[in-house]
């Protein structure tokens, strides 16, 4: 299915804090070893089968984590299966649930060092940003290298800084074979691509990102479109519309896989940080 975005959820922390069965969603299968595991529409958590254990990629805020475990009961694992937790940037909708689950599971938590660095010094632009949000600190255990993929098992998840929505935003590259058929998927998760860090305004306020970042994000746009990617998962699923096939997979029909939407996906999100200049 070709690419497409939808709207942006509207006052979604308030909405998990006070009316959580507005956007609660079962989890589900994207590709032969990952599943959507949010518990919910507006974040995407993804955990990946290694063989040896859990690869958890997000965890969301606080207020949703038990949507979150629940998901990992509801296909069949357990939370201490989790052996590393890979946390794309240092927004609080990303990372706030970090501590919550790694108390959860003793898993190793990954991020960039740019990151851990701006979430330690600049918390009022990372995570204290909605009064509705819990802040639950967390450390680090280790930190990506683009020449050391993360391991686990038969998986293998090669990192890439991707700064722009944030100085050590970070995405995700592994491949999973189909049972069924014997290929190879490529699968993909940006680490983040919001607008709302990458225009004017938020620069001229901001203690820490600078409009440089802004400048490496429409200069990787070539470099990482050229990336083939079979299976393009959002960070947020309005990025990618996936909810309109949740439940749908199987290894035999494969309702995510198409290797354009990556490369849309991009274009569309540097479309939109370039319209904000204007």
């Amino acid at each position: 299915m070709p690419f497409r975005c939808t709207k942006p959820t509207p006052h979604p922390v308030e909405t998990l804090a006070r009316r959580p069965w507005e956007l609660a969603v079962k989890p589900f299968q994207v590709s032969p070893r990952t599943w959507y595991v949010a518990g919910q529409t507006w974040v995407g958590c993804y955990l990946i089968d290694t063989g040896e254990g859990l690869i958890l990629i997000d965890t969301a805020i606080a207020e949703s984590v038990y949507m979150l475990v629940d998901s990992i009961y509801r296909i069949g694992y357990k939370p201490e299966d989790i052996k590393k937790i890979l946390l794309s940037h240092a927004h609080f909708d990303h990372i706030a649930g970090a501590a919550a689950m790694k108390a959860l599971t003793g898993a190793q938590v990954y991020m960039s060092r740019e990151d851990y660095e701006f979430y330690q010094k600049c918390p009022e632009e990372t995570m204290e940003l909605d009064p509705n949000a819990h802040v639950q600190n967390f450390e680090a255990d280790a930190f990506y290298s683009d020449d050391e993929p993360v391991k686990l098992g038969d998986i293998a998840v090669k990192t890439m800084l991707t700064p722009g929505h944030t100085i050590g935003c970070t995405s995700f590259f592994w491949e999973e074979k189909n049972p069924v058929n014997g290929q190879t998927y490529v699968v993909a998760m940006h680490g983040g691509v919001g607008a709302n860090t990458m225009n004017d305004d938020y620069y001229a306020s901001s203690k820490y990102l600078t409009p440089d970042l802004r400048d490496r994000f429409l200069a990787d746009e070539k470099k990482l479109a050229a990336i083939h990617v079979d299976i393009a998962l959002p960070s947020h699923p309005n990025q990618i519309e996936i909810m309109d096939r949740a439940g749908q997979y199987t290894h035999e029909s494969q309702p995510y896989l198409d290797d354009t939407v990556w490369a849309d996906f991009l274009h569309e999100r540097v479309r939109q940080v370039k319209a904000l200049m204007k």
